[in-house]
């Protein structure tokens, strides 16, 4: 752990990087969970289907 702490006290203004990080993590986690929150019930009962949907089209696939 020295060895990190000594590179990374000579980098100027590195105790911005973790702060950026966090912000940049928590911005992306609200605006996901306000776009699922916001999301219309036919658009996520839409893509509860997809998966299912592309195993149906696999099985008719090889029956035909």
């Amino acid at each position: 752990m020295g060895i990190v702490r000594s590179i990374l006290s000579g980098i100027d203004g590195v105790f911005w990087f973790p702060l950026i990080a966090l912000l940049l993590f928590v911005a992306f986690f609200v605006v996901m969970a306000v776009h699922t929150w916001t999301m219309k019930k036919s658009r996520a009962e839409e893509l509860a289907r997809l998966p299912l949907e592309e195993d149906e089209e696999k099985n008719n696939d090889f029956n035909s």
